[in-house]
Formats: structure tokens, sequence, C-alpha cells
């Protein structure tokens, strides 16, 4: 979560900088102010008291929008509730646009957040995914050493675009470069924390060991400090596979994720959990 919170915050950061060297450019009557002192921020970060996993920002700093970024996303609230739902060492960024440029504070969460919200990986495809609260879950590539794909799917992978999607049968693929093979196994649990693990087999030095955020709200998956099974042959196609993928489907025993390589081209890996693949 804080690799998202560093891209965004450098992202408005570049932005505010935009901003500044446009107005630097015009008429002498429009030169920039002195920014606003640091000391001039007033804000408050307050832990509720019935659940240590959230929190309660205020925007207290007079006549300024606030830009909040926080390790479960962003908020520009004068007054926003967030839930931080797995331990960690975490900070919160306070930000507020001043003619003189942007203004920053750091809050660090102390004592830093030790326990799992439960009731917020309750949901279904928290279930799906991982098993539930204190459980993990296997997922395998839908595709074998014999070039079998199971769970109804035709193939480990589809193509798709902005408009379109082809599904084709592995065997119609050959031109892809892709191999059939065993590519091991990926793990997510809720024992702890969000943790995920991936034993590539075809491609050992895909293989690692991290985190994950799943977000329910806008069928998206994120993982951390390792990548989700895929071969290289199309799998180097993709942007980047530490970016947030779009779940096209999820069940207890199916998962689509949407990798793409531009915004308008993608691909559809297709899984299926290992419990699945066991008894089929």
């Amino acid at each position: 979560m804080m690799i998202i919170m560093n891209k965004i915050f450098k992202l408005f950061s570049i932005l505010s900088l935009v901003t500044i060297v446009f107005f630097a450019c015009t008429p002498d009557q429009y030169e920039l102010k002195a920014p606003l002192d640091k000391s001039a921020l007033k804000f408050s970060v307050t832990k509720d008291a019935t659940n240590p996993n959230i929190f309660i920002l205020k925007s207290l700093t007079p006549n300024a929008q606030p830009f909040w970024v926080t390790p479960v996303g962003t908020s520009v609230k004068m007054t926003d509730t967030i839930d931080i739902p797995f331990p960690g060492n975490d900070t919160i960024k306070y930000s507020v646009e001043t003619p003189g440029g942007l203004v920053t504070a750091t809050y660090i969460i102390t004592p830093s957040i030790s326990t799992i919200d439960a009731a917020y990986v309750s949901g279904q495809m928290w279930t799906d995914l991982t098993g539930g609260i204190n459980k993990s879950k296997t997922w395998v590539l839908a595709i074998d050493a014999n070039a079998v794909s199971k769970g109804g799917f035709t193939s480990p992978f589809y193509f798709g675009g902005t408009g379109w999607e082809w599904d084709p049968s592995f065997s119609d693929i050959g031109w892809s470069g892709v191999s059939a093979g065993d590519y091991g196994t990926m793990t997510f649990d809720l024992i702890g924390n969000a943790n995920f693990k991936s034993d590539n087999k075809m491609f050992p030095d895909l293989s690692g060991t991290g985190k994950f955020m799943l977000f329910p709200g806008s069928n998206e998956l994120i993982t951390y400090g390792a990548q989700v099974l895929h071969d290289k042959a199309q799998g180097g196609n993709v942007a980047n596979w530490n970016a947030k993928m779009t779940i096209k489907t999820l069940d207890a025993d199916h998962m689509q994720l949407i990798a793409k390589k531009d915004p308008n081209n993608w691909l559809v890996y297709n899984y299926i959990s290992k419990d699945y693949y066991d008894s089929h």
C-alpha cells in the first residue's frame, strides 16, 4: 500500500509543479507568493474509539483545499473516515495547494496498526480469493503440461481490448509462443496480514513473496513483491505486472485477471483454484 501512496503523491507533486511553472511564465503581476509555512498546516488524524483500523481525518487549515494520501487511497474531503485493514507501519500525507505551491505534512500512525479488520475482509470477494480470515487459497494457471485447460477455460489466457475480446483454444494459438507446462502455484492468505506468494515453476525468476490488496468496490487486485502466475512470451508485453489489475470474474474456483499492455489492449489470464484442479 505504501507503493501506491508514493506513486499517487509523486503524481500530485508533478501536477503542482506544472502549475507553478505555468504561472511563473505569465506576466509579472502574477508572480508567485511565498509558500505557506508548514507550521501553518492544521489537521487532525484520530483513531476510532471502537476499531483500531479506522481513522477520522479532518482538515483544519483555513481557506484551503486538502489532499490526503493514505495507505488505502486519496481523498479531497474536509472530513473523511478511512479503514486501513492490515497491520503495518503506515503514514498519512496531508497537503494543501497555496498560491506559493504545494505544502505537505506527514503524519506517522503511532502506535502502528497490528490487527486485521475482520469486518473489512468479510466480503464475498475476499472469501473467494483467500478462503477467508486466517485462511489461505492456492491458485494455478489454467493450463497443464498436456496443454489441457480446465474449469471451462479453453486457454490460460485470452486477448482483449477496447470493445472486443477473443477467447481462442490454446491449440489454435501456437504462434503466441506460450508453452504448455506446470506453471506452479500462487497463494493468497489472510493469516496475520494480506500475504501473497508466487511459485512460478516455468519461470522461477518471476516467483516471490509479498503482499496484496483487493479493491472490491472497483473489482481490482494489486500485488507487491511478487507477480501473479504468467508466461513470458505474451506476459512480457504487459506494461506492469504490479499495477492494479481488473478482476473480470471471480468465484470460489475461477478467476480472470486483466493485465494491460496499454490502455486499449490487454490479456485476460485465467486461473482455477488448486482444489478444483486436483479434483477435476
